[in-house]
């Protein structure tokens, strides 16, 4: 695993006397530097880091701090894990990604409109996004996508198995939903979508969700965060302490306890159950193993100290 890191600053007062200034600076450091700053949209300067363990970190807090003093930023940091096959081996859960099958002027999904209602605010804390839109309807979707070859990619034998729907939902094929059930794989919910083209139930892929959302993690007011208990969303986190390594440092891993899940073996970060989908490591060896088209990864959940 390592953790990639971008450093994003933006002008206190844009003017082309600041821009200049800072495109100076940029220009300077870039010349004796292997990670560069680019200008971003004429908005912004970025430093992206691959790999924080490497960075001169020490260097870098002078380049924020002679930025400030000469031209007046506002800096924003973020910071992320990438993770690597032997860390998804060893995850307890891990977060199943898929492909989108959208084509310019052709989507996948024919009536996005009618399966989904206009998100809703969360009704304790207000956080409000497109996930949050509910699904009224089944999705229609245009099947003959399913063995299409993405851009600049190879046409997939046998078709895609994992398939990005809107508003964070996954789309499974009936060969994997046939091996997840075959190893009786717990808590997995399956609904039907159908087929555009003749208005009936697809034979082909099914929608997916979980039989249970885990939206707090038990170790909730760890290093300062604090969650909505309604809905997940982060209410608090701690400043941004530059003096220490806080630039370089990702968000705790989300922590559940094993005790509490009753064995499910499928679970979902969002109140709808069907966004943000984790698989027990049994469950996320048997969809890697198998090679199934379109699967990918996100993040990890690991389990908090009480187990």
């Amino acid at each position: 695993m390592r953790i990639e890191t971008s450093i994003k600053l933006i002008p206190e007062q844009p003017s082309e006397a600041a821009w200049a200034a800072l495109r100076h600076l940029a220009a300077e450091w870039n010349h004796s530097h292997l990670h560069r700053l680019a200008e971003i949209s004429g908005m912004m300067l970025q430093l992206r880091i691959p790999d924080s363990a490497i960075a001169d970190r020490d260097e870098i807090r002078a380049l924020i701090e002679k930025m400030r003093s000469e031209s007046g930023v506002r800096v924003y940091s973020a910071s992320r894990r990438i993770y690597n096959e032997q860390d998804y081996r060893e995850a307890p859960f891990v977060e199943i990604a898929g492909v989108s099958l959208d084509r310019p002027g052709r989507p996948f999904v024919l009536n996005s409109e009618e399966a989904f209602g206009p998100p809703v605010p969360c009704i304790e804390c207000g956080w409000q996004d497109i996930f949050n839109a509910p699904q009224r309807a089944p999705f229609a979707i245009d099947e003959s996508l399913f063995d299409d070859a993405l851009p600049g990619g190879e046409t997939p034998l046998g078709g895609w198995d994992c398939v990005v729907l809107p508003a964070g939902r996954r789309l499974f094929s009936e060969r994997l939903i046939a091996a997840l059930r075959k190893a009786d794989v717990r808590a997995l919910e399956v609904e039907p979508v159908l087929a555009a083209h003749t208005g009936r139930i697809s034979a082909r892929a099914f929608e997916i969700s979980a039989d249970r959302a885990v939206l707090v993690p038990c170790s909730q007011y760890e290093a300062g965060v604090s969650y909505c208990a309604a809905c997940g969303a982060v209410l608090d986190s701690p400043e941004l302490d530059e003096a220490s390594d806080s630039w370089f440092t990702p968000q705790a891993e989300f922590r559940v306890n094993s005790e509490e899940l009753a064995g499910d073996e499928v679970l979902s970060r969002h109140p709808s159950r069907a966004a943000m989908l984790y698989f027990a490591q049994r469950a996320y060896r048997i969809i890697s193993d198998a090679r199934f088209n379109g699967v990918g990864q996100g993040e990890t959940i690991q389990f908090c100290d009480r187990n």
